[in-house]
Parts: C-alpha cells; sequence; structure tokens
C-alpha cells in the first residue's frame, strides 16, 4: 500500500513516516500541499494523513477538494487543535478518523491496521461490473472460454488487438473462480522500466540496490493466494521471461537482494496485443514461456468484427456515463447507433466508450443525434457501408503475392501496414512520441522499438 504524509512540522513528518514504513507502506511525505490534489490523482495512494494547518494551505480545503475525486483515499486528519468544529467538519467532509497532536503511535497502527483490511478486501472484492456485453457468436465463445478457465487455475493468455478489453476479461476470470474474494493484481510490463521490472514483480531487499532504503514486496507476493495480470507480457525483457517461467515452474519467488524463498499460490493471467509466435522466431519471446502460460489461450476479437453488439456496448456506456455525472436521461438515439454500426473502430471498444463518455459530458440530457457525431466525432472520417476499399486492397495484394508464390506473406503485410499506421500518426503528431503513443494506444517504448524495427526516418515528421 502506498501514503502520503502532508505536514509542515519536519518532527511529525518523519515519525509519521518511519511508523508507516514500518507497518509496510511506501511513503511520501510533503511539507506543503502544493499540487496535493494533482499528485494525488497522478499516484492514487490508499491513506493520505492530512494536517489542518499547512503553513499557507488550508487542509480542510484539500480534504474537500479529495473527496471529490472519482478514485480517492481514505483520508486521516491530523491537528494541533481538538476543537470540537474542526473534528465535524473533517469527518463532515469525508475524512476516516481525526487525530490530535501529539498523537499516540499505537493509534495510527491501529488505523493503518483497519485501513489494510478494507483496503485489501476492497481490492478483492470491488473488482467493478464488467465493461463487456456480446451476443455476437465470436464473444459467446469467449464467454464460454472464461467460464472453463474460470473452474481451474491454469495460466491464461489473453490476446487481441488494442482495446479489446483484455483487462476486462482477466477481470472476469477472477471474478468467476475460486479466487473471487482474494486480490487481482494488475500488472502493465509495458509501463516498468527495464531496470526495475524484478523489484516490481518479485520484491526487493533493503539494501539490494541504490535507493532502496526499505524492504518492497513485490506484485506476486502481494496477489498471493488470488489472481496476477500481466498485461503487455511481450514488453517484458528477456532476461525477465527466464525468471517468470521459474516462478510459475516452482510456484515460488526470491526478492531482489535476499536468498529467502517464498512459497506463492497464484493464478497468473497475461494478455497481449503482439504476435509472440513471430517474437519467438525474432528470437524475443521464449517459447517455453509461451507455452507455460497460453495453457488456455482466449483471443478477442476486434470491434469492426462484432458490429452487433456496438447497440450494447452504447447502452452499458451511456449507463455508465449517466451515473457518472448524475444525469437522469440522456444518450444515443437510435439513428446515431446505426451510424457508430458503420464505423470500424481502429480504437476497438475503448474508442467507442471514450465517444460516449465525451458526447454525455459535452451534450448532458440532450439526445445524441447522428449530427452531432457527424460535428464532434466524424468531421474528418467517411463513415458509410463501402467503407471496405482498404480491405479490398489487401486481399488483392494478398492474390497478387500469392500468384508470384511469395513467402512470408502475414509478416510482410504486417510490417507494411504498422509502418503506414505509425508515420501517419508521427505525422499527425509532428514527430512527438508521447503523442502518437496516446493515439496509438500503445507504450512510447514500444512507439520508439517500433521505429527503429521498421526504419522510421523520424525526422520527417518533426515540426
Amino acid at each position: 500500500m502506498k501514503a502520503f504524509v502532508y505536514d509542515d512540522e519536519r518532527t511529525i513528518r518523519n515519525i509519521l513516516k518511519k511508523t508507516l514504513q514500518k507497518e509496510g507502506l511506501e511513503v511520501l511525505a510533503y511539507e506543503n500541499a502544493k499540487n496535493a490534489v494533482e499528485n494525488i490523482q497522478k499516484e492514487k495512494p490508499d491513506i493520505v494523513f492530512l494536517d489542518i494547518f499547512l503553513g499557507e494551505d488550508n487542509g480542510l480545503e484539500v480534504l474537500e477538494k479529495i473527496s471529490t475525486l472519482e478514485e480517492k483515499p481514505y483520508v486521516v486528519m491530523i491537528s494541533g487543535r481538538d476543537d470540537y468544529n474542526y473534528i465535524i467538519e473533517a469527518m463532515k467532509l469525508g475524512a476516516y478518523d481525526y487525530i490530535p497532536k501529539p498523537f499516540d503511535i499505537s493509534k495510527i497502527r491501529k488505523i493503518v491496521s483497519e485501513l489494510s483490511n478494507i483496503i485489501e478486501t476492497k481490492k478483492a472484492k470491488d473488482i467493478s461490473a464488467p465493461e463487456v456485453v456480446g451476443k455476437s457468436v465470436s464473444m459467446q465463445n469467449v464467454f464460454k472460454l472464461v467460464g472453463r478457465a474460470g473452474i481451474g487455475n491454469d495460466p491464461v493468455l489473453i490476446t487481441g488487438e488494442s482495446g479489446t478489453g483484455k483487462e476486462v476479461i482477466a477481470k472476469l476470470i477472477h471474478k468467476y473462480s475460486d479466487r473471487a474474494d482474494k486480490p487481482f493484481i494488475a500488472v502493465n510490463c509495458a509501463a516498468i522500466p527495464p531496470g526495475l521490472v524484478e523489484t516490481e514483480l518479485f520484491g526487493h531487499e533493503k539494501g539490494a540496490f541504490t535507493g532502496a532504503d526499505r524492504s518492497r514486496k513485490g506484485k506476486f507476493l502481494e496477489a498471493n493466494g488470488g489472481t496476477i495480470f500481466l498485461d503487455e507480457i511481450s514488453e517484458l525483457p528477456y532476461e525477465t521471461q527466464g525468471k517468470l517461467l521459474r516462478v510459475l515452474q516452482e510456484m515460488e519467488v526470491s526478492p531482489v537482494g535476499s536468498n529467502k524463498v517464498h512459497k506463492i499460490d497464484v493464478r497468473v493471467i497475461a494478455a497481449t496485443n503482439k504476435n509472440l509466435i513471430k517474437l519467438i522466431v525474432e528470437g524475443k519471446f521464449r517459447e517455453d514461456l509461451f507455452y507455460r502460460l497460453a495453457v488456455i489461450e482466449i483471443n478477442l476479437p476486434p470491434l469492426r468484427e462484432r458490429k452487433e453488439d456496438i447497440p450494447l456496448l452504447v447502452d452499458l456506456f451511456t449507463k455508465e456515463a449517466l451515473k457518472k455525472y448524475k444525469l437522469k436521461t440522456g444518450g444515443f438515439t437510435e439513428e446515431a447507433v446505426e451510424v457508430l454500426k458503420k464505423y470500424d473502430f481502429p480504437g476497438n471498444v475503448r474508442e467507442l466508450k471514450n465517444i460516449v463518455n465525451k458526447l454525455i459530458a459535452l451534450y448532458r440530457e440532450r439526445p445524441i443525434t447522428p449530427n452531432i457525431l457527424e460535428q464532434h466525432i466524424f468531421s474528418d472520417t467517411k463513415i458509410s457501408p463501402s467503407k471496405n476499399t482498404w480491405e479490398e486492397l489487401y486481399i488483392k495484394e494478398v492474390k497478387n503475392m500469392l500468384m508470384k508464390n511469395k513467402k512470408n506473406i502475414y509478416l510482410k503485410l504486417v510490417e507494411e501496414a504498422e509502418k503506414i499506421v505509425i508515420e501517419e500518426v508521427l505525422k499527425h503528431t509532428g514527430g512527438n512520441i508521447s503523442e502518437a503513443a496516446k493515439y496509438l494506444g500503445i507504450h512510447r517504448n514500444t512507439v520508439h522499438r517500433k521505429i527503429d524495427e521498421l526504419d522510421i526516418d523520424i525526422k520527417r515528421f518533426k515540426n
């Protein structure tokens, strides 16, 4: 768990930090509340200890802002004053507890223990309602596989394009397994710096490397008894793949810098939008790890291949958006949904959800009509039933290559398509790789790698 401490007294900050670290928390301490809300939104601490009087900052005002966050931490107010009006106001604004100074260390430990139990229970049980619906044959087959996967503890590999909902399916498997009341820990392998992957997954001991001023639990130990979801598994460094394989074989982990071995009981679900067989051929992914992970394999179809599910998804996302924005009515007309069904959604379900949220946030209770879609979403995109020209060109190219007895057709066409997509996005962003990564729905490290692999001249796109 992670905790933030906000107090303008250095002694108090140090005492709280040491106390919380001894309880196994990762702690960041601040002497003022500058950018507090932004930091909390970004870092998502589980607990915040917040002084009422922070020099020029008012802790109660900060608490009020924190209480409006969609994902808010538990806040414990601390103050040198025990006036009843401050206590009442703090609790009214959503504080979990109020501790007057000088505080009792045992009281801090008691609160941490209480919140640890609450947070662990929440992590285990509060898996949001799956954002997945589908009456299409392809999704019905996915649901069947989810049911079969829920019965046992075998590793599962979920494949599919970016935005198809791989983490949602992973949560669904966990929900219908006998581990549903245990932790579900999600790890984005692409988001972890290569040098920190092992400590993130397996933990480390104090002093294991420069900057390791305390021991840390890895994600596997956090998930013990439950499920760990390894998203973008293809981005895992090759050396770490071998260590992961051993963990899967032995069901034990050894933290970096330690001789201790911890036995674990973890269900592993991995996901990727890459062709792992191709990566195996290229020597970038271990074949033995692939077969270990793919005991059960679930492939998620892109949204363009299950357009009959679009009305169901629009309905689901509309209900969520209306609840989020506290609206009683609003949503898409039948004509607008028909327009959406003619679009290919390169960003898949994620793109559709973004469209629904964006337009309901903008138009509130006003019906979303085709005109609104054309004005705000598809102004630069021609939507029509005949939008299959690119498919016809691909078919023609495949036939030509077959006629010429060409080999490696799949790899050549995929690489050509990748290069076109990435170059067009880079052109749109003026060569800004971070922005391009957002549009592409992949990590910027992956964009860098693709630029090298596909021999893309990034200088051509710089403004």
